[in-house]
């Protein structure tokens, strides 16, 4: 016996296969809002790179055992806090002891900044945008190899000078230095990355490639811990008051 389906059967059966195959073909999709600081993470890196190494060129072993006071009213910049910290960090780093007011001080540092701050640069290898004579349309720009740099920049200047005379102990000086961070495209694969901060971010906890080309490992990097305070073989804290005690004046150092 032959079977008669009727229209009604068939709406159903057609309904039941889009069904099934919705089922087994179709994708969920899910997002979620995010947001980002005004300044990137890579640009204060930058800076504050070039701020360490601009440090890195100067000496200060000659505070050993003085009273320091760093008079900022000349410094006035981009992240100064980053700027005054790291400068505090050295003079405890060469012995130095921090006071808070000048009358308290042997010594006066005073910094200033001659530039903090960050450039970019864009180049690429490839055919620009064309437009047509005539036409309102252009033709987009084909990039074979391009190259994104943005570098940093850290121009700080030092002088010090006797807290009670006011003359200065030496004849100061400024140190600059210069960073730079490069991101690097292939046929638009990328990107891949070089530059000052590269070191920084894959020696920073939890880096595992994210951000980076797709020919990264994945392996998560591991840190040493950062020991803030040192103690003696006694096991107690350092004592920086000996660290002070009979010491010549400020003046009689620096003009030995």
């Amino acid at each position: 016996m032959r079977t008669k389906h009727t229209p009604s059967l068939w709406k159903h059966t057609i309904l039941a296969g889009l069904a099934t195959g919705i089922s087994v073909f179709g994708v969920g999709c899910a997002s979620s809002k995010t947001s980002n600081t005004a300044r990137t993470g890579t640009e204060q890196l930058l800076i504050s790179a070039a701020i360490d190494s601009a440090f890195s060129n100067v000496q200060f072993n000659e505070l050993a055992g003085y009273k320091v006071f760093i008079d900022e009213k000349y410094l006035d910049s981009v992240d100064k806090g980053y700027l005054v910290g790291t400068l505090r960090h050295k003079v405890f780093e060469s012995g130095g002891h921090l006071v808070t007011a000048m009358d308290q001080a042997d010594v006066v540092l005073e910094p200033r900044s001659g530039g903090v701050g960050t450039d970019t640069q864009e180049s690429f290898v490839g055919i620009p945008s064309l437009g047509m004579p005539g036409l309102p349309i252009e033709l987009p720009e084909i990039k074979f190899a391009s190259r994104n740099t943005q570098m940093g920049t850290a121009k700080i200047g030092l002088i010090c000078y006797d807290a009670k005379t006011g003359t200065a102990l030496g004849s100061g000086g400024e140190s600059t230095a210069l960073t730079h961070n490069n991101d690097t495209y292939v046929l638009g694969i990328g990107p891949f990355r070089s530059g000052s901060v590269v070191d920084q971010r894959q020696k920073a906890v939890g880096y595992n490639g994210v951000g980076g080309s797709i020919m990264s490992t994945g392996q998560v990097a591991k840190s040493a811990p950062v020991r803030i305070i040192d103690r003696n073989e006694a096991g107690a804290p350092f004592t920086p008051a000996a660290q002070i005690a009979d010491t010549p004046t400020p003046t009689d150092y620096f003009n030995r």
